[in-house]
């Protein structure tokens, strides 16, 4: 059951057999449903979450209504609500499972227990937050000034999976544009 969790972490950092069965053990197994809420807005984040199957999305709703997906997770990733787990603050976000999934679930204080007390878990942790801010950075200076096209170009090069397993409405407002506009573009190329 936890064997994608040992394989993540083994491949991310030299980590004794008695220090990965530390870091196991202190995971759940949970499943959830399609559209199943693990943080909704205003809610405090208390959990970590490794994707063994299926695909979460983390996103906001801004003033006008409309959905902004700041990030999607598909297997073998990590994901929270970072900055309201991390800051303990209720969240901007929503947490929620896009298909039936399984995950592998650690709470805040078991979690940072391990990256205080584990250096292997500790540069797992420090790689996903160094993952997490560039990939947002990333976005960030490419979509900026970034035509339409050349958005969907981009996730087509670095995040082609999206296309084929998330609805084209949640692809859209990732790249910051309708569903019809996406649809329009996805018909030029």
């Amino acid at each position: 059951m936890f064997t994608a969790l040992e394989n993540y972490i083994k491949s991310r950092s030299k980590v004794s057999g008695e220090e990965l069965e530390q870091i196991v053990s202190l995971f759940k197994h949970r499943n959830t449903k399609r559209n199943e809420v693990l943080c909704d807005f205003g809610q405090t984040c208390k959990h970590f979450y490794f994707i063994k199957k299926g695909c979460l999305r983390l996103y906001e709703i801004d003033h006008k209504g409309n959905e902004i997906t700041g990030y999607f997770a598909l297997e073998e990733c990590l994901i929270s609500a970072n900055t309201s787990f991390m800051l303990q603050k209720p969240s901007r976000d929503c947490l929620v499972s896009l298909e039936p999934s399984e995950l592998l679930v650690i709470g805040r204080k078991d979690f940072y227990h391990l990256v205080e007390t584990v250096p292997a878990f500790a540069s797992v942790y420090h790689q996903f937050v160094e993952f997490a801010f560039i990939h947002s950075q990333m976005r960030i200076y490419s979509f900026l000034g970034m035509e339409g096209i050349d958005k969907l170009k981009w996730v087509m090069e670095h995040e082609p999976k999206l296309l084929n397993r998330i609805s084209s409405k949640a692809v859209a407002s990732y790249l910051g544009m309708t569903n019809s506009t996406l649809s329009k573009l996805r018909a030029k190329l």
